[in-house]
């Protein structure tokens, strides 16, 4: 189970949203807004939804196919979850994967993923 890390700025919720596009028929979440974003967490496995980040920076989500498409190696490991609850849809990438990206492209927001990254 992954959990988040504490912090005084942002208030993490849990929540359970129901799809066809995981086995599970649902995806347990660690949430928080951010900048009119959501930043989720799937509890069971640590996936994050890259897409709340990405658009959070004020990025659009076309532009996220474009990173896929550049790096080929990413492509086996992410998840699109597509359909059903607009809150959960979009790229979901393992927990060290988003780490590394976050890394390159989200330092005026670093701050902001102190509840998922420390």
């Amino acid at each position: 189970r992954y959990l988040p890390f504490a912090s005084p700025n942002h208030t993490v919720t849990k929540g359970r949203y129901i799809t066809s596009n995981d086995p599970r028929g649902y995806i347990p979440v660690h949430e928080y807004p951010l900048n009119g974003q959501w930043i989720m967490m799937d509890i069971d496995d640590g996936y994050i939804l890259w897409t709340g980040i990405w658009k959070a920076l004020g990025n659009s989500k076309a532009d996220i196919v474009k990173m896929i498409d550049s790096q080929p190696e990413l492509a086996s490991s992410i998840r699109r979850v597509r359909g059903g609850y607009l809150k959960i849809q979009g790229t979901w990438m393992p927990y060290e994967t988003t780490l590394c990206l976050a890394r390159r492209v989200a330092w005026p927001i670093r701050y902001d993923l102190i509840p998922l990254f420390g």
